[in-house]
C-alpha cells in the first residue's frame, strides 16, 4: 500500500513539474493570473500616431486626439509571445503598477510612448501595457522592473525608430504601397523579416498603415517574426495600403 501511495505520488509530481515548465497558465475572470512565464520572443510594436487617431475617431466623432508634434512612429508595447499563440498576458499579480516609478522618464513616455485617446484616464495606457505585458517580460533580467521595461522600449524606439527605417526604402507619410513592398523594405533594412498590420475601411474599400512588429529573442538579439500569430499581415494583397500623412477623416474604419 505504501509504495502504491509513493508511485501515485510521484505521478502528480510529475504532472505538475511538466505543467509548470510548460508554462501552464491560470485564468481568472478572464485573466492571466501568477501563471509561470513562457514565451519565445519578444515583439516590439511600433504604431503609426495618425491611423490610431483614426481608429479612435472611428468609435465616435467627438473624440479627440494627442498627436506628437512630428510625424514620428510612436510605442505601443514590448510584448512577450509564444509562437503561434497570443500571450503570455497578465502574468504576475504581485508586480502592479505604480505610476512614480516612471517619474524620471514620464516626459519621455509621453512624447515616444504617448496615448494617443484623448480623454481616457491618465496613465492607462503604460498601466495596461505593464500588467498585461510588462509583468511577463519580468522573467528577464533586462526588464525585471517597471521602469526597465519602459526604458527598454524607448531604447528600442531610438535604436529601430520605423519613420527612419521605412524612409531609408524611400516609403513617406501620404503615399500609398503594397504591403509587399513594405514587408521587403523593412526586412532589406534590418535583415530580419516583421510584422504589418493595417485597418480597413471596407465600405470605401481603403486600408490603412497601422503598425509594424519587430522581432527579439530572450537575449534581445533581433529575429525573424516568422512563427507569431497573424505573420506576416493582415493587410490586403491585392491593392495598395495607405501610409497617412494627416489623419483620415472618413471614420467607417474597422480593424481586421
Amino acid at each position: 500500500m505504501e509504495i502504491h501511495k509513493l508511485y501515485v505520488i510521484s505521478i502528480l509530481c510529475g504532472i505538475f513539474f511538466v505543467a509548470v515548465s510548460k508554462g501552464f497558465q491560470i485564468r481568472e475572470k478572464g485573466t492571466f493570473i501568477e501563471s509561470v512565464t513562457d514565451f519565445d520572443v519578444l515583439i516590439f510594436t511600433q504604431h503609426w500616431p495618425q491611423t490610431v487617431c483614426y481608429t479612435w475617431k472611428e468609435k465616435s466623432s467627438s473624440n479627440t486626439c494627442l498627436l506628437p508634434t512630428d510625424e514620428e512612429w510612436t510605442i505601443h508595447g514590448v510584448w512577450p509571445t509564444e509562437y503561434h499563440k497570443i500571450g503570455p498576458q497578465y502574468c504576475n499579480k504581485s508586480l502592479p503598477f505604480d505610476a512614480k516609478a516612471l517619474a524620471t522618464i514620464e516626459d519621455t513616455l509621453k512624447i515616444k510612448w504617448i496615448d494617443v485617446e484623448n480623454g481616457t484616464a491618465h496613465y492607462s495606457f503604460w498601466k495596461h501595457e505593464w500588467l498585461k505585458h510588462g509583468t511577463c517580460a519580468a522573467v528577464l533580467p533586462e526588464l525585471n522592473t517597471e521602469i526597465k521595461y519602459f526604458e527598454k522600449g524607448l531604447e528600442l524606439l531610438d535604436k529601430y525608430d520605423m519613420k527612419n527605417i521605412l524612409g531609408q526604402v524611400n516609403i513617406l507619410p501620404g503615399n500609398s504601397y503594397t504591403v509587399q513592398e513594405i514587408l521587403k523594405g523593412v526586412a532589406n533594412v534590418l535583415g530580419k523579416n516583421c510584422q504589418v498590420e493595417c485597418v480597413s475601411n471596407k465600405k470605401e474599400k481603403q486600408s490603412y498603415l497601422f503598425e509594424i512588429r519587430i522581432c527579439f529573442d530572450k537575449s534581445l538579439e533581433l529575429v525573424d517574426c516568422d512563427g507569431i500569430a497573424g505573420f506576416p499581415t493582415n493587410c490586403p494583397s491585392t491593392r495598395k495600403i495607405i501610409y497617412p500623412g494627416v489623419v483620415p477623416n472618413d471614420f467607417f474604419v474597422i480593424q481586421i
